[in-house]
């Protein structure tokens, strides 16, 4: 049991080992190494909880549409300033803008624009640019500002080329029914033209499971694509 716990858990496990190597060596390391543990868990569990709710309430109450118009691949230049606006304003540490990131990403956010926000969140924080000026000075601050600020958005534009901009791959919650989302999506005609207010055939059949959008948007399916829709048990129009 322990032996496929280890197996499962490779780093996890690791760090335990590098602990207790650590305790047998040097006991007073441990001693400090424990304390930082957990004072970054009570951190973490001070400010997560808010982190998900504020996620949860982008899942249930922000339409997909709207991320996509103001977050996704043809938000243009609207798109990056919004990023970097939300990225700059944050508080708390960078592990708090992952939940927010995959939440918005899953609603059609461009890679590009969320690199812009996880870079924002970690480097150009309007409170550590007020703490920077304090102990660093108001030119330097400023500098390095104006210097980070384009390679933000660099960043930004190479991981879209590594990466790519299809979002065909979108991450579903655990509880929906992604076999469901399989059935609507051979259901319609695989064009990704758009024209139901989605970049992708992917994204429209989960906005159908979501019931955040109606089975007659897809025009180039016709009325085959509508019939196939309406033969899926559960699947209504909205």
């Amino acid at each position: 049991m322990i032996k496929n716990w280890i197996k499962n858990n490779k780093f996890n496990s690791f760090v335990i080992f590098a602990y207790i190597i650590t305790g047998i060596y040097r006991f007073d390391i441990l001693q400090k190494a424990i304390s930082n543990t957990i004072m970054y868990l009570v951190e973490m569990i001070e400010i997560l909880p808010a982190v998900f709710i504020l996620t949860g309430l982008i899942n249930t109450w922000i339409p997909s549409k709207m991320i996509i118009k103001n977050f996704g691949n043809n938000s243009g230049f609207r798109g990056k300033f919004i990023s970097m606006i939300i990225g700059s304003l944050s508080a708390g540490p960078i592990y708090a803008a992952f939940p927010l990131a995959q939440s918005l990403l899953e609603k059609g956010a461009s890679i590009g624009n969320i690199i812009i926000i996880i870079s924002s969140w970690a480097v150009i924080k309007i409170p550590m640019l007020i703490v920077e000026t304090r102990f660093l000075g108001l030119p330097f601050a400023i500098t390095r500002y104006i210097l980070t600020i384009p390679g933000i958005i660099l960043l930004s534009i190479v991981s879209e080329r590594i990466l790519g901009n299809d979002h065909s791959s979108l991450k579903v919650d655990k509880s929906q029914n992604s076999d469901e989302i399989d059935l609507i999506k051979d259901a319609l005609p695989g064009l990704n033209c758009g024209t139901c207010g989605y970049k992708s055939c992917s994204e429209y059949a989960i906005a159908i499971y979501k019931k955040e959008s109606s089975i007659n948007n897809c025009k180039p399916g016709g009325e085959d694509t509508l019939n196939k829709l309406r033969t899926l048990n559960s699947i209504t129009s909205t």
